[in-house]
């Protein structure tokens, strides 16, 4: 409650200190934000109108756009700054939280190629969440394509572990790795994968879930065994 009283204090402060200076480009940017962040998108419109090249201005509506399903609002925006890191992660991000895997492509490619030392810190993030995708569609795929999407999931995940080993995202993509390699018919580095994470990981419930998943390894193993013996 505290914060949040503040929080409009310091707005209503914004408000007043705007009618004494109204040709302050700052400081319209930071109301327009801040009503964008609190969904007066009505409010903020006038302000980006008389900013139209402003371009942390229409990020964040280009974020609020997609944040609301408005694709084709967002889209206009993002022809306007094509090379935005932050605003081509959010469109990654979107499309796949929706699967939409083809669609992110090109935007997560953007970003992989616009910050390659991962100075923003979104690539942790987006390497997982394009592996979870990708190991999501093994199930659904069969041959050529299950082999493919199970490559592109390992890829991934190999690419947390190996390059941001001090990210949030880590011990995560070690874990799917380890579900993703089970998935692939491949039982020894799933168990393998898992068990080193089990080792090191400080983390109760994720040490739980690696020891959950061994056991199911395990288990997918001796099932397959037992029915390449029958055949």
């Amino acid at each position: 409650m505290q914060e949040t009283l503040k929080k409009e204090k310091t707005f209503q402060e914004k408000l007043a200190k705007l009618k004494k200076m109204p040709d302050d480009v700052k400081l319209n940017r930071e109301i327009a934000i801040l009503y964008i962040q609190r969904h007066q998108i009505e409010k903020a419109e006038p302000i980006r109108e008389m900013m139209p090249d402003d371009m942390d201005l229409n990020r964040e509506f280009g974020i609020f756009y997609l944040s609301k399903n408005e694709i084709e609002k967002a889209l206009k925006i993002s022809e306007m700054m094509p090379d935005d890191v932050k605003l081509n992660n959010e469109f990654a991000m979107t499309h796949l939280n929706r699967g939409q895997i083809e669609k992110a492509l090109p935007y997560s490619q953007k970003v992989l190629d616009k910050d390659p030392d991962n100075t923003m810190g979104f690539l942790p993030a987006l390497h997982l969440k394009i592996g979870l995708t990708y190991a999501g569609m093994i199930q659904n795929s069969s041959g050529e394509d299950a082999v493919k999407n199970g490559k592109n999931a390992v890829l991934h995940f190999q690419s947390v572990i190996e390059k941001y080993p001090d990210s949030k995202d880590f011990e995560t993509a070690q874990y799917y790795l380890g579900v993703t390699y089970s998935l692939t018919g491949d039982f020894d580095k799933s168990i393998e994968v898992l068990e080193k994470l089990m080792k090191h990981t400080a983390n109760e419930r994720m040490k739980q879930s690696a020891q959950s998943a061994i056991q199911r390894v395990k288990q997918l193993a001796a099932e397959a065994d037992t029915t390449e013996d029958d055949n």
